[in-house]
């Protein structure tokens, strides 16, 4: 009965140990500390990519917390996540979804700002996506899917152009006629470029003569300028002269006019004027009398 009694006891022991091994073990692959406590918090993303539940939540390169839920709110991704209640998130902080690993792992990452007002545990915060290689990769798909329908698209317009028999045809056609072309222009050019040349050697010809007819009447020419020169000098000393005429009959005429001589008096003094008329007149009734009558003088002496 003792025996028993032993088995029991032994049998529960290692049943207790394996319980705790289990629960130790599960913390353990957990990386959960029994004693630790934490927050939860929601960021809101565009997109998440290969983001999925337990990837770290590292803040400024260290592993504080996981990625507890994922789901999708209107247009928007929000992650639910754990982190330990000893950090707090300043309201300045940068928080993205970021790429770790060759083979698309993902990660929160939390670079944490210089701010004293903090996010407040179940606060949602907003951040954002760095592409990685997954994203790489999807766009190296889409590239090489444009470059098959550019490739298509290439080939087609060689069937269509080069390739078809008709276009063939059709451009050797052309090219026969660009050659016939080239031949009638090199026969118009070799006909008339002898006459071109002999024209254009009558043109040097007439340019000399006229040149010439230039140079002979140059000399005439420049006489005629020059006796043109002396008349001018010839006519600028009459005007002189003229003017100096003007100047003395303008002279004269203000001096006739003035009361200051004889003429001057005998024009601007109106009475004498009328005198002399009279006298005028008195002598040649006289002189008409005497001439006809003749001339009788009577003398007395006392």
């Amino acid at each position: 009965m003792k025996k028993n009694s032993t088995l029991y006891v032994s049998v529960g022991l290692v049943v207790l140990l394996a319980m705790v091994i289990l629960v130790f073990g599960v913390f353990f692959l957990n990386e959960k500390d029994p004693r630790e406590t934490f927050n939860t918090f929601y960021l809101r993303f565009t997109q998440v990519s290969t983001l999925v539940l337990d990837d770290p939540v590292k803040v400024n390169g260290v592993k504080l917390g996981k990625v507890e839920n994922i789901e999708l709110s209107g247009h928007r991704v929000v992650v639910t996540i754990r982190l330990r209640t000893d950090v707090k998130i300043p309201k300045d902080s940068e928080i993205r979804v970021q790429n770790i690993g060759i083979m698309g792992e993902r990660q929160i990452g939390m670079i944490l700002g210089d701010m004293e007002e903090y996010f407040a545990p179940g606060d949602t915060i907003t951040g954002q996506f760095d592409a990685g290689i997954a994203e790489a990769l999807g766009l190296a798909g889409e590239l090489c899917d444009s470059t098959q329908v550019l490739l298509e698209s290439v080939k087609k317009a060689l069937n269509g152009t080069i390739a078809n028999p008709e276009f063939q045809d059709r451009f050797k056609v052309l090219l026969n006629k660009a050659e016939n072309l080239e031949d009638r222009l090199m026969t118009m050019v070799n006909t008339t470029d002898p006459a071109l040349k002999k024209s254009l050697s009558n043109l040097n010809e007439v340019t000399l003569k006229v040149n010439g007819l230039i140079d002979s009447v140059k000399p005439p020419i420049d006489n005629l300028f020059a006796g043109t020169d002396k008349v001018m000098a010839n006519a600028n000393n009459l005007l002189g002269e003229l003017e100096g005429v003007t100047k003395h009959l303008d002279e004269l005429i203000a001096k006739v006019q003035s009361k200051d001589n004889t003429v001057g008096v005998l024009l601007n003094d109106r009475m004498l004027h009328d005198d002399l008329v009279k006298t005028v007149h008195s002598a040649d009734s006289l002189f008409r009398v005497i001439l006809r009558d003749g001339l009788d003088v009577n003398v007395d002496i006392f």
